[in-house]
C-alpha cells in the first residue's frame, strides 16, 4: 500500500511539473511571436531565454542562433560569457567571508586587509567592502586601466592608491569594475586561494554548476558555446565579433562563463534563501545583505516619462526596483558580441535568464520586462517600439556627425612645436606608460 501511495505522489509531481512548463508555454505564445518580429527589427543573431519558477527550470528557448554563420541553435547547455553577473558570485563569496567572521560588511576593510591602500587616509580609514560592492567609494571607473592590458589581479590590486575620488564617498553611485578585482584579491589574501578556486568549492561546485568556467579558452573546450556578431556599420551585415578575453586580471567583475541550466541552479538558491538540494548553501544572511539597499540609483527610464520602473537601488552585485507594482532583483552584463541579464521576482517567485548576442541588438531589459508582463497576465509595455525610435535616432545622430568630421578645419597649419616635441614615453602611476 505503501508503495503504491508513493507511486500516486510521484506521478502527480511529474504531472505537476510538466503541467507548469506547459502553462508557461501558453502564457508565453504572443511573446514569441513578438521575438519572431524582434529578431527582423533589430536584426538579432541570436536570443537564448530561460525561465526558473519555484527553484525549477522550466522554460528554455533559444530564438536564431548560437552560431549565426554556422545556423547552429541555442540549448539550455550553450555557453555565453555572463559579463557583469560575475559580480553578484563575488559579493556572495565575500558574504560566505562576512558569515564566517573574517571580515565585517561595514568596518573600514583595511582592519581586515592591512596591504590595501586607497588615494589618502580618510578612505583608508573609512572604506568598508560594502562601499566597494556598492559602487559607492566615489572612484570613478577608470576601465583604460585594465582594457586590453595584462596587469594581474595583484597588480591591479596596487593601483587602488593612485585613483582620486571623483565625489565624495557614499554620496553618489560609480560603477567601478576595479573595486571587485580588488575584491577577488581579497579573498586571494584572506583564504590563500584565488578567485576561481574559491568559486568554485564553496558555490559552483555545491550548486552542481559543472560547466561553468572562467575563460574563454576554457568555454572553447566545450561544443555549445556563443561565438558574438555584430552589424557592419551603416549596414545589416552581421559580421562575427572578437572575443573579449582580456579579463583575467579582472575576472572577479566579469569573466564567468555560463549556460542556462547552471545559471537556473545559480537562481533557485537564490529565490530559496540560499537553499539548494537541501542544503544551506549560501547564508540566508548573504542573500539578504545583497538584495539590502546601499545606494539610491538614477532612473533614466522615468526622465524619459516611462514609469514602469520604480525606486531603482543597488545593493552588492545587483539592484532592485519596483516593477509595475512587482519588486524585481537583476543585474545586467555586457562586453563585446554578448549581453546577458539575471533576474527574478522574490514575491512572485519567478526568475529570467536572458542572453542576447549583438551589441546593436534589442536590449535584455525590453526582453526581461515583457517576459515577467506575459507571465504575470500584465498588459505589454511597447518596450521594442521605444527602443526603436533611440535607435534610429542614435544611428542618424552618428552618421551626420561623421560627416561633419571635418568640417572647421582649417588648411595648411602646423602645430607650435615639432612633431619631435611630442613624442617620447609618458607615465602614470595608475596607467603605466603611454609610449607615443
Amino acid at each position: 500500500m505503501k508503495t503504491i501511495r508513493l507511486l500516486i505522489c510521484l506521478l502527480l509531481l511529474s504531472n505537476f511539473v510538466f503541467s507548469q512548463d506547459k502553462d508557461i508555454q501558453k502564457k508565453l505564445t504572443r511573446f514569441d511571436k513578438e521575438m519572431e518580429q524582434n529578431m527582423k527589427d533589430w536584426n538579432i543573431p541570436g536570443v537564448g531565454i530561460g525561465i526558473v519558477k519555484n527553484g525549477k527550470l522550466v522554460f528554455v528557448k533559444g530564438y536564431g542562433y548560437r552560431d549565426y554563420g554556422k545556423k547552429l541553435p541555442i540549448t539550455e547547455n550553450t555557453l555565453f560569457q555572463i559579463a557583469s553577473n560575475s559580480k553578484l558570485f563575488t559579493a556572495t563569496a565575500i558574504g560566505l567571508l562576512v558569515n564566517e567572521g573574517k571580515l565585517d560588511w561595514d568596518k573600514p576593510i583595511k582592519s581586515f586587509v592591512p596591504s590595501i591602500e586607497f588615494y589618502n587616509n580618510e578612505l583608508n580609514n573609512t572604506i568598508s567592502i560594502k562601499d566597494m560592492l556598492a559602487h559607492r567609494t566615489g572612484v570613478t571607473r577608470h576601465d583604460l586601466i585594465w582594457y586590453k592590458s595584462d596587469y594581474t589581479r595583484a597588480e591591479l590590486f596596487g593601483k587602488l592608491k593612485y585613483l582620486e575620488p571623483a565625489q565624495p564617498l557614499r554620496q553618489g553611485f560609480l560603477y567601478n569594475n576595479l573595486m571587485y578585482a580588488a575584491s577577488g584579491q581579497i579573498i586571494y589574501l584572506i583564504e590563500g586561494k584565488t578567485w576561481e578556486e574559491y568559486l568554485q568549492e564553496k558555490i559552483l561546485n555545491p550548486l552542481q554548476m559543472k560547466h561553468t568556467v572562467f575563460s574563454i579558452d576554457a568555454m572553447q573546450k566545450h561544443t555549445d558555446y556563443f561565438v558574438g556578431y555584430n552589424e557592419k556599420r551603416d549596414t545589416n551585415i552581421l559580421l562575427e565579433a572578437e572575443y573579449m578575453n582580456e579579463t583575467d586580471g579582472l575576472g572577479p567583475a566579469g569573466s564567468i562563463v555560463s549556460n542556462i541550466s547552471d545559471l537556473s541552479h545559480w537562481l533557485s538558491a537564490l529565490m530559496n534563501k540560499g537553499m539548494y538540494d537541501g542544503k544551506q548553501v549560501i547564508p540566508e544572511a548573504t542573500i539578504n545583505a545583497t538584495l539590502s539597499p546601499s545606494i539610491a540609483l538614477n532612473n533614466g527610464l522615468l526622465e524619459q516619462g516611462y514609469t514602469e520602473m520604480l525606486n531603482p537601488v543597488y545593493g552588492m552585485g545587483r539592484q532592485t526596483c519596483v516593477y509595475r507594482g512587482h519588486q524585481l532583483a537583476l543585474h545586467g552584463g555586457d562586453l563585446r558580441g554578448i549581453h546577458s541579464q539575471i533576474s527574478y521576482m522574490p514575491q512572485d517567485n519567478i526568475g529570467v535568464i536572458v542572453f542576447v548576442i549583438g551589441d546593436h541588438s534589442l536590449r535584455y531589459n525590453s526582453i526581461t520586462y515583457n517576459i515577467y508582463e506575459h507571465l504575470l497576465g500584465l498588459s505589454i509595455t511597447p518596450w521594442s517600439e521605444r527602443g526603436l525610435k533611440n535607435r534610429d535616432a542614435n544611428k542618424k545622430l552618428s552618421k551626420d556627425g561623421r560627416a561633419k568630421a571635418n568640417v572647421g578645419k582649417v588648411k595648411n597649419t602646423k602645430p607650435s612645436h615639432p612633431i619631435s616635441d611630442y613624442m617620447g614615453d609618458f607615465e602614470n602611476l595608475a596607467y603605466g606608460i603611454a609610449s607615443i
